[in-house]
């Protein structure tokens, strides 16, 4: 009793120091993000670190910091002060006792002794379209937030929330990599229930009815000495490295319940970690093709994981950033060596008996002042020998991109960037071990609720996109970005394609001189094997009101998808089916225009 006394007067005492209390994360996605790059291709602040989300403090102080500069225009500085103005109303001290406050900004909120708020937000989004295969196009999205946000002892903040969000999915509304689901377990609808269950159990092209499901972003952060130390325990998004969506952690991935800490003892030096628990969407398949998770009703636990991610980041030269990371998905077990937040992964791993699946990789930036910041990335699954583009045993990711500050408009980011990851990437074959795991199967692939951890396209795939993103005054945005995604079938042993399920088969890999490059293996080659091609266009508008808290948006989605259907040529060794590279490729493409209206609003965001 003597040593928790000791202990927590040392913490009290330490928090007497820190700044007013403001950690609330601010969400991947937000506007400052994109500010805060801009003014640093500029040269206004230094470049800062790729671990995303930043709390408002930080936000803050940079926002602060730009509006200091002469780097920027009138109207420029007068969309920092309306961001500034957004975060002091969403997280600051402002009382709202009365009932005009209360209905202008949406949560009642006093401040003595403590900052407390209550509120609720809504929001709803249609996208209505028409394919060239006669197909109506229609998803909805709506939901509504309820939560209570405060601050406590100047060091900590907390938000503790839930959404009722009611959805009606259209899988042709976006690219599958980009399809949307928010709910946290399953998606029900009680009054159209489907075979004897009111879950929702798969996604078809046409069809789905309407569905509710829960979600949840509840976070609790402290921060002392001027954040050069920061934890956080919460749901949320993360997007770790310096591109648009990253290797390590993506941002467009599903958000996960995770303990996470950063270390900055200097200007030049991050350690950051996060450990945490990766959960399930109840579906069985989308458009006919396996989902990676499990009907509810029917789980084996085979996705039930854990995920250890750690990241170090360098700046010692001027303009010049450098970061090594690692991560691991493992076993839902207790395992001291993934919750220690300066373990190695790998040896660790190794140690353990290799059960697990560990990643790494680096990348690297560097900004020259007033023309842009230029980023590359390289992740490993594998990396067996030198022939890094030929081996399919080296299971690899790679990113190259640049971010630019067209002088037009304010705030303007243009962003060029490619991303290729191969076969195999991310994925795990299924297994199962009696003795650690009760004889249940498990896989460690990189997934979380049914979608990836890392960068959101599927193995063997190349992706060429370009992203451009501007404000121009009271409120108005505008967003415009093109994809080309194009997959390779080469080492696909079904019909769809190569994804995040297709694992590689080691065994046949190593089975021996066969007449083959490697083993029973074909040499890669990516661009003889695509068959399929995917552009896609989304071009959207937005508006928040200036007297009311209320944002209206509306885009134009297009997607031209081309398709040739194949036969894999598969064998069958040491009892594991697998495709040694070798595909039968039909003579003619079949291609879908898909060309929809977006359409929505937020009230209270």
């Amino acid at each position: 009793m003597k040593r928790f006394v000791i202990v927590i007067a040392m913490i009290l005492a330490f928090a007497m120091c820190a700044f007013a209390a403001q950690y609330h994360s601010v969400p991947i996605g937000h506007e400052a993000y994109r500010i805060i790059e801009v003014a640093v291709v500029r040269g206004a602040i230094p470049p800062q670190t790729d671990v995303k989300p930043y709390n408002v403090n930080v936000v803050k102080n940079l926002l602060s910091e730009i509006m200091s500069s002469d780097s920027f225009s009138p109207s420029e500085k007068n969309q920092v002060n309306r961001v500034l103005e957004d975060l002091d109303s969403l997280y600051g001290k402002t009382e709202t006792l009365d009932f005009s406050d209360i209905f202008k900004r949406g949560y009642f909120r006093t401040n003595l002794p403590n900052t407390v708020s209550i509120g609720g937000n809504a929001k709803f989004d249609f996208i209505v379209g028409r394919t060239t295969n006669d197909s109506n196009v229609l998803d909805v999205r709506t939901g509504i937030k309820a939560y209570i946000t405060g601050d406590l002892f100047d060091f900590m903040s907390y938000d503790l929330n839930f959404l009722v969000n009611v959805d009606k999915i259209d899988t042709k509304a976006r690219l599958l990599t980009d399809l949307q689901i928010f709910c946290d377990g399953f998606y029900s609808n009680p009054f159209n229930a489907e075979d004897g269950s009111e879950r929702l159990t798969k996604l078809v092209a046409d069809g789905n009815g309407f569905n509710y499901g829960i979600e949840n972003f509840s976070e609790i952060s402290l921060s002392f000495k001027d954040d050069m130390f920061f934890a956080r325990f919460g749901t949320l998004k993360r997007d770790w490295g310096p591109g648009y969506n990253n290797l390590a952690l993506s941002g467009a991935a599903r958000a996960f319940e995770g303990i996470e800490m950063s270390i900055k003892p200097s200007s030049w030096f991050n350690y950051s970690v996060s450990v945490g628990s990766l959960g399930y969407v109840s579906l069985e398949s989308v458009n006919g093709v396996e989902w990676p998770s499990e009907d509810m009703e029917h789980k084996t636990g085979k996705y039930s994981n854990n995920i250890s991610i750690h990241r170090v980041e360098l700046g010692p030269l001027s303009g010049f950033k450098f970061a090594i990371w690692e991560s691991v998905i493992w076993r839902k077990r207790f395992e001291l060596s993934y919750l220690n937040p300066f373990t190695i992964y790998m040896f660790a791993q190794n140690a353990l008996g290799d059960y697990d699946n560990v990643l790494a990789g680096f990348d690297a930036s560097f900004t020259l002042k007033g023309i842009g910041q230029f980023y590359a990335a390289f992740s490993m699954d594998e990396l067996n020998n030198a022939k890094i583009l030929s081996n399919p045993r080296n299971i690899v990711a790679y990113q190259v991109g640049a971010k630019f500050n067209p002088r037009i408009l304010d705030f303007s980011e243009l962003i060029v960037q490619a991303t290729y990851v191969t076969a195999f990437f991310g994925s795990h074959y299924e297994k199962s071990d009696a003795k650690l795991f009760a004889n249940m199967p498990y896989t460690t692939a990189y997934v979380n609720k049914g979608q990836n951890i890392g960068y959101p396209i599927n193995p063997d795939t190349l992706e060429i996109l370009t992203s451009f993103k501007t404000s121009f005054g009271k409120g108005w945005l505008l967003d415009v970005v093109v994809k080309d995604q194009m997959r390779s079938a080469q080492y696909s042993y079904k019909t769809t394609g190569t994804d995040i399920l297709t694992p590689m088969n080691y065994e046949a890999y190593y089975a021996g001189d066969c007449g083959r490059a490697y083993g029973r293996y074909y040499k890669r080659d990516f661009f003889a094997n695509i068959w399929n091609n995917a552009v896609d266009l989304e071009v959207s508008v937005s508006k928040k009101l200036e007297s009311f808290p209320v944002t209206f948006h509306f885009g134009l989605i297009s997607i031209w998808d081309m398709t040739r259907t194949f036969t894999p040529e598969n064998e069958i060794y040491a009892e594991r089916l697998f495709n040694p590279g070798k595909v039968d490729f039909s003579s003619d493409w079949q291609s879908t225009l898909t060309v929809s209206a977006e359409f929505g609003a937020r009230v209270y965001y």
